[in-house]
């Protein structure tokens, strides 16, 4: 890889970062303590991803929000909705569904095959 290549790469790293920058991710799950913590990461304007973590840094979970489904309003991101997947570092699959506040916040939930629930919330800050 030469200089150039390498300039450009961190480059584009960089705005992609960047592009991620003030999204928090908050969440709970119900069979673990406290607060999970992390980012959000916006995609391609329809859809998101984010990654919380708890406290102790042993439990990750990584959720992919699809496009919106419905409540799509030309002008206006509140209200629209979609279902999504939410993975966890302990091996459990959610499915979620979630729902846009704003066009800087959403919301959603699901429910692991033991019925633990997970509910999070997406925000720029």
């Amino acid at each position: 890889m030469n200089k150039h290549q390498i300039v450009t790469a961190v480059l584009v790293s960089t705005l992609l970062g960047a592009c991620a920058f003030g999204y928090q991710a908050r969440g709970s799950l119900s069979d673990v303590a406290g607060e999970l913590r992390g980012k959000g990461y916006p995609r391609d304007g329809k859809s998101g991803s984010f990654l919380l973590v708890d406290r102790s840094g042993r439990l990750s979970c990584e959720g992919l929000a699809y496009p919106p489904t419905g409540g799509i309003n030309p002008g206006s991101c509140t209200g629209e909705s979609g279902d999504g997947v939410i993975r966890c570092s302990d091996g459990r699959e959610l499915p979620m569904r979630w729902e846009a506040i704003s066009c800087r916040a959403w919301k959603g939930s699901g429910t692991d095959a033991q019925g633990n629930r997970l509910e999070f919330r997406v925000e720029r800050r």
